[in-house]
């Protein structure tokens, strides 16, 4: 069976959508080898991440992630975008359904932006500040908005899972880009006070209802936009008594614009991400290609219309963060 090939992207996080499950197209062995191939930017085709997506025939489906280094992970909320998107074409609705793990993700179609940017908004797993597994080695109970050596010498942090681990710094002053490097960098080489690990983000408030977010993903560096970071930053936002959950805030990224607001019911709070599910391409190719040494090439359909209307909104997205004063690199995939 041929690999139906969608190349997405969410916020210049660019993720291949490929129609299937992982197993209808490769031995489970085969899997991490087959995608890394795919993601590496010389030798594949270059992107952030994998999402098989298993259609249950019904607007569901089954969704497995896979990082570009071939490791699998429960979510990437920005790839969940580009996916859900596809679904909803698909089946011509307003909401599909998709399913990975013990996690169900709705998908909803918002409304399209006056550059013709689609947009779609996905209802991620409710946020949990008490983790099974402590994001913050000792920690007992949450750990919010408190001051840890072992993360920086004077930042404070909270942590939560999304249910990707998290840890979330609200600025009161400058963004400062290798500050966040050595920070992410520092928690990566400290497995001692963070057991499992975390995505690090700075969040920069810019007004009374609008942030820009940076994040310093685990085993990836910087890059364009991390969407259960935003969640997660969103969520901080909340608990530390800034802005009222269900209010909706406006987050720029380097690689877009979102908005994201909280979902409330009981004590959990369920993130909301909207933002654009851009197609880039679409393209056929045999498996056995990514079980090669590459190069990997392509020819199918291309997008063009959808492309430059993203890079006309980022366009006007990226004014708005010079104006601001944020200074920053724009390390990470361009959607090509």
């Amino acid at each position: 069976m041929g690999l139906s090939i969608v190349k997405t992207h969410g916020s210049l996080n660019d993720i291949f959508v490929i129609d299937g499950a992982p197993g209808d197209h490769f031995t489970e062995a085969d899997v991490p080898r087959a995608v890394e191939l795919l993601c590496d930017r010389r030798r594949g085709l270059g992107g952030d991440g994998v999402y098989f997506i298993a259609d249950n025939g019904d607007g569901t489906a089954q969704a497995y992630f896979y990082n570009p280094d071939g490791s699998p992970s429960l979510l990437c909320g920005n790839g969940m975008r580009g996916a859900g998107r596809l679904l909803l074409d698909r089946y011509q609705a307003e909401e599909v359904v998709l399913h990975t793990g013990p996690y169900s993700f709705t998908v909803r179609a918002a409304d399209t932006t006056p550059h013709g940017v689609r947009q779609v908004s996905v209802e991620l797993p409710p946020v949990d500040f008490s983790p099974a597994d402590p994001i913050v080695a000792g920690a007992q109970g949450p750990f919010v908005d408190q001051p840890l050596p072992a993360y920086h010498a004077t930042r404070r942090v909270s942590a939560l899972a999304v249910p990707n681990s998290h840890l979330i710094t609200v600025l009161d002053d400058a963004y400062n880009e290798a500050e966040l490097v050595a920070t992410g960098t520092r928690v990566a080489n400290s497995s001692d006070a963070f057991p499992i690990g975390a995505n690090v983000s700075f969040v920069r408030p810019l007004g009374e209802a609008e942030v820009f977010i940076r994040t310093f993903e685990r085993g990836a560096g910087l890059t364009p936009s991390c969407g259960s970071g935003v969640a997660a930053s969103r969520a901080v936002l909340s608990r530390t008594g800034r802005v009222d959950p269900d209010q909706p805030v406006v987050v720029r990224n380097p690689g877009g614009i979102a908005r994201s607001w909280m979902q409330t019911s009981g004590e959990k709070w369920q993130p909301i991400l909207e933002g654009n599910g851009t197609k880039v391409y679409a393209a056929e190719l045999d498996p056995a290609v990514l079980l090669g040494s590459g190069p990997v090439e392509y020819s199918g359909e291309v997008f063009p219309d959808e492309v430059n209307a993203f890079a006309a909104l980022n366009n006007d997205n990226l004014k708005v963060l010079k104006e601001s004063g944020i200074e920053m690199t724009m390390k990470g995939p361009a959607a090509t």
